[in-house]
């Protein structure tokens, strides 16, 4: 994993005011590029220098609660047929 992306995750969990954001990141051992891109708070860069995706996005299928019955199987509230 990138020190880029580590020092990024560690932010989630430990944010930093302004002037202590500045020395972590100058503390890095990462590339200027990506320096100037964390420093300059400039997301769609450092994303460009780490070779991320310009777009992502989540999609979650959930089918209903209730199936439909088809016909073929007795529905919970249908009583079985005796005899």
């Amino acid at each position: 994993m990138s020190n880029a992306i580590q020092f990024l995750e560690s932010m989630g969990s430990k944010p930093l005011s302004a002037s202590s954001y500045a020395a972590s990141v100058a503390l890095l051992d990462i590339e200027h590029d990506h320096r100037r891109a964390l420093l300059d708070r400039n997301h769609s860069a450092l994303n460009d220098l780490l070779g991320g995706r310009a777009k992502l996005m989540c999609v979650v299928f959930s089918p209903d609660e209730e199936e439909q019955p088809d016909g073929d199987e007795p529905s919970e509230d249908t009583p079985p047929e005796l005899g």
